[in-house]
C-alpha cells in the first residue's frame, strides 16, 4: 500500500498514545510486560532482544519486562543504530548490563554502546517495537525500516507489544515488512 496509508495510521496510533495520562501509561506498559512473559517465545529464551522504550512518546515502556527477565537469567540484549543513513537502516546488537550502560544516541534512544555484541542467530525471540498493530501480524512503526530490516535476518519469534487501542483488524504492508510471530496487548496476547 501508499506509505501515505502508513503515515495516517502513524498519525492515528500516536494521538491514542498521547492521550495516555501518565498513570494510565505506566499501568498499561506494566500489563503488556507482564502478559509477555505468558508467551511461550519470551518464557522458553534463554536471550531476548528488546528495545529500551522512548517514554516521551508513550512507547510501551519495556523497562519493567527487562527487569524481570534479568530477575529470571535471561540475557537481555538492546539494538544500537549503527546506521543512521535511510538507505541503509541497520542495528547491532548488544548485551544490556544495566542503565549505567547506557548513553543516548542522536536520536536520543538509549544504547548500550560498549558491552558486547551478540550476533543475531543466537536470538531466542524479539521484542518489537510498534506505534499499532494489525492482527494480521503486520505493524506499523517510525518508518525508518530499522526493524524490517534486523528482522529479516532472524527466524526467531517475533513478538510486539502495543496498546488495546492500538491494535487494528489490519495493516497495510509492503514486500520489505516482516510480520510478527505474537502480538501483546495489555488486554490480551495471540499468535496472528
Amino acid at each position: 500500500m501508499a506509505p501515505s496509508t502508513k503515515d495516517t495510521w502513524r498519525r492515528r496510533f500516536r494521538t491514542r498514545r498521547r492521550a495516555l495520562s501518565p498513570q494510565s501509561y505506566r499501568a498499561r506498559s506494566s500489563l503488556i510486560g507482564h502478559r509477555a512473559l505468558t508467551r511461550p517465545a519470551v518464557v522458553q529464551a534463554q536471550v531476548v532482544h528488546v528495545y529500551w522504550p522512548l517514554t516521551a512518546q508513550r512507547e510501551v515502556d519495556t523497562r519493567p519486562l527487562i527487569a524481570l527477565l534479568r530477575a529470571r537469567d535471561v540475557q537481555v540484549v538492546l539494538p544500537v543504530v549503527t546506521s543512521f543513513e535511510a538507505e541503509s537502516p541497520t542495528l547491532e546488537h548488544r548485551r544490556y548490563t544495566g542503565p549505567t550502560s547506557l548513553t543516548p544516541n542522536r536520536w536520543g534512544i538509549q544504547e548500550p554502546t560498549q558491552t558486547e555484541r551478540v550476533p543475531p542467530d543466537a536470538i531466542d525471540a524479539v521484542v518489537v517495537p510498534a506505534l499499532g498493530v494489525g492482527r494480521n501480524g503486520h505493524r506499523v512503526g517510525h518508518g525508518s525500516g530499522y526493524y524490517d530490516a534486523f528482522l529479516r535476518s532472524v527466524s526467531c519469534p517475533r513478538v510486539a507489544l502495543t496498546y488495546e487501542a492500538c491494535l487494528v483488524a489490519s495493516l497495510p504492508n509492503d514486500s520489505h515488512d516482516v510480520p510478527v510471530t505474537a502480538v501483546v496487548t495489555e488486554q490480551q496476547a495471540f499468535a496472528p
